[in-house]
């Protein structure tokens, strides 16, 4: 019975140790007890280097590292050797030397991962000669297996390992084992693939009423052009038609982009329950996969996606078709009060028209008196920085000096209540675009490039004011100030 223990014994301390590396080395603690200068070295190698530099371990990864660091440049790779050189039997069975390597292991990964904190060097170290060396010791801990007799136990994989031991063939029961986990990985697929066919089928009837749909675009144009037309030239009387024939367009322009979003949605919504269903039954199988290489398919994203693009498209032309009818039904309201206007008597006629006169007279004016009381004010400024944002004002400034040959008309005289209000301020607006936002916007070009912004926004915005375009400048200003302040 003690005979028999012992290669038992080498066997666990052999899994545990690869099961270690295959869980990302180690984590902050240990599987065992630390032992203080465990026997053994630690090696490092400069990734230009072909040297290896090895030390005792009682002085520690850190001076193997140095020596490493001083022959070569990063990444660094760090491994342990085991105290008695090879991996022999004896050194297989001795569980304390076992445990001072494998304590060394974890010494030399720590380093790398807590006190170097190099994500480069703690991969090379990982993939190199430490997965070799473990590899190694894993490759000896089966050539053993095969010569040791393997316990019953009370499961059915078990039995089928004990069944193959006793035809001579260890192999047969993993191979077993993964073919019964690949059977019901295959059962899914061929489950969710059962359930797809009727959706794929939908999405194909979909795609196809999309096609024809997207296909009457330019005859909807058209119709709606005829539609105005015909409204431009009615009388009175012919007006309540073309209303009608106009409603009745956009009625029908909607209908079948409606029932193509619903269908669209629903659609979606069972691909995506589909896409779940799928995913919480293959979960506990993906380590099954992985060690095969399988990828688990995406079965939804590319028609989810597809059916997305469809929806916006159908979305957007419903909404520029009702945009559309409105326009045209207040064109024909337009035309019916143009229409009756020309019915009535002059005196009417004149009355009407000086109260629109009046009515706009008023409304310029409140907008005139709104533009200097907003230019009264000062510009807004930056959250961060401080700095004064200038788009705005430029874009109010350009506006009010655009305004000044409508007042400067002889047929002003509507106008005149807000002209008088902008009088005053169109040489000022001139003379603020000529000097104001140009120095501020240089001045702080030159604070943002001292304190090291991106050239690239800087020279932008630079050559817009060489060009004279001060708005522009204004507007790309703007921006490279909140990009330079992160928001």
């Amino acid at each position: 019975m003690r005979e028999r223990s012992k290669p038992i014994r080498r066997r666990t301390i052999l899994a545990v140790a690869v099961a270690a590396l295959a869980l990302g080395a180690v984590g902050a603690g240990c599987l065992w007890e630390r032992e203080e200068h465990a026997p053994g070295r630690f090696c490092a190698q400069a990734n230009t280097s072909v040297i290896e530099h090895c030390v005792d371990a009682s002085e520690g990864p850190g001076s193997a590292w140095s020596e490493a660091e001083a022959d070569g440049e990063l990444p660094i790779q760090m491994w342990a050797v085991e105290p008695s050189g090879a991996m022999l039997d004896d050194f297989a069975a001795d569980a304390a030397a076992l445990r001072a390597w494998f304590d060394n292991i974890e010494r030399a990964v720590a380093y790398v991962r807590d006190e170097q904190k190099n994500a480069e060097s703690l991969r090379a170290t990982l993939h190199g000669r430490l997965l070799g060396l473990l590899l190694q010791s894993r490759q000896r801990q089966e050539a053993i297996l095969k010569e040791e007799p393997v316990r019953a136990a009370d499961n059915f994989q078990q039995a089928m390992t004990d069944k193959a031991s006793a035809e001579e063939e260890p192999l047969v029961a993993a191979l077993a084992a993964d073919k019964q986990a690949m059977a019901v990985v295959q059962a899914i697929f061929e489950q969710a693939r059962s359930d797809a066919a009727p959706l794929q089928s939908r999405y194909a009837g979909v795609a196809a009423r999309f096609a024809a749909y997207r296909a009457t675009e330019a005859v909807e144009t058209a119709a709606y052009a005829a539609l105005s037309k015909q409204a431009s030239r009615s009388d009175i009387d012919g007006l309540d038609g073309a209303e009608q024939a106009v409603l009745a367009a956009a009625r029908e322009a909607s209908r079948a982009p409606n029932e193509l979003a619903t269908e669209i949605m629903t659609l979606s919504a069972e691909l995506r329950a589909l896409a779940v269903s799928f995913e919480e039954a293959i979960a506990p199988h993906k380590e099954v996969l992985a060690t095969y290489g399988a990828v688990v398919p995406d079965m939804t994203s590319g028609a989810l996606r597809s059916l997305s693009a469809m929806l916006g498209y159908a979305q957007r032309r419903v909404a520029r078709s009702d945009a559309t009818a409105t326009a045209l039904i207040g064109g024909v309201a337009l035309r019916r009060q143009a229409l009756e206007i020309l019915k009535a008597d002059e005196g009417v006629r004149e009355r009407i028209a000086r109260s629109r006169i009046e009515r706009a007279s008023e409304v310029f004016g409140e907008r005139a008196r709104a533009r200097v009381e907003a230019l009264s004010a000062a510009p807004p400024v930056s959250e961060k920085l401080g700095l004064p944002l200038l788009a705005e004002r430029c874009g109010a400034l350009v506006a009010l000096v655009q305004m000044r040959p409508l007042c400067e008309a002889a047929g002003s005289s509507w106008r005149e209540a807000g002209c008088a209000v902008l009088r005053g301020r169109f040489d000022a607006a001139e003379a603020e675009l000529r000097t104001g936002p140009p120095r501020k916007i240089a001045a702080v070009l030159a604070a943002l490039r001292e304190k090291g912004m991106a050239a690239a926004a800087l020279d932008a915005v630079q050559a817009r004011l060489d060009a004279g375009d001060v708005k522009g400048a204004a507007i790309a200003y703007d921006a490279a100030v909140r990009g330079a302040e992160g928001t």
